[in-house]
């Protein structure tokens, strides 16, 4: 991701980034300057949110902010009939538990906004902007590999017939091939009272 970003900055001339290698566990060691802002996106749910709320406290600024962007949390939408489509052919493939890697995942109980309130950062605001996204089956079908639960390294030998599958289960659903989902972006601004 870094060589990625230095190339793509590159690109756009842009030259007043300072790119580190580092997560949310390093955060303190990494001998970061003060900064203003820390803008994390839907990764936040995979750290200790707790700490690493604690630990931003000690680098960012006294008027600073935190802003978690991300699609919202899980049911705040209604998902798009379409989708259980994927989530049954999925599941023939690779189980009901939503696999991450090596392992699987389940979303947080406790929301980013409730571990903010309690955290430095405890006023919290929430910004969201929703439209309606149609895809192509192709870009349903692409979207499914690029989705760590759903990837190619997932499938192994069986993505071949997972995407044909795929693929036949949302014609037989949408034969126009054309899929409508209502998607949300959200901001969770929080700063210090």
């Amino acid at each position: 991701m870094l060589d990625e970003g230095r190339k793509l900055a590159a690109q756009q001339n842009i030259t007043n980034i300072d790119w580190r290698r580092g997560d949310s566990t390093t955060l303190l060691g990494m001998n970061l300057e003060p900064v203003l802002l820390t803008v994390m996106g839907a990764a936040f749910h995979w750290m200790d949110r707790d700490q690493t709320l604690r630990d931003l406290d000690q680098l960012i600024e006294p008027n600073g902010a935190v802003v978690l962007a991300s699609g919202g949390a899980p049911g705040d939408l209604e998902p798009a009939p379409w989708l259980q489509v994927i989530t049954d052919v999925r599941t023939r493939y690779l189980g009901p538990a939503r696999r991450a890697g090596s392992s699987t995942y389940t979303h947080p109980k406790e929301r980013h906004r409730d571990v903010l309130a309690r955290s430095p950062f405890s006023t919290v605001e929430t910004a969201h902007w929703d439209r309606v996204v149609t895809r192509t089956l192709d870009e349903v079908v692409g979207l499914q590999f690029s989705y760590s639960y759903s990837s190619p390294a997932q499938l192994g030998d069986r993505k071949d017939a997972f995407e044909r599958d795929l693929r036949q289960a949302l014609t037989d659903f949408n034969p126009d091939g054309r899929f409508e989902e209502l998607v949300r972006t959200e901001a969770i601004i929080a700063t210090r009272p």
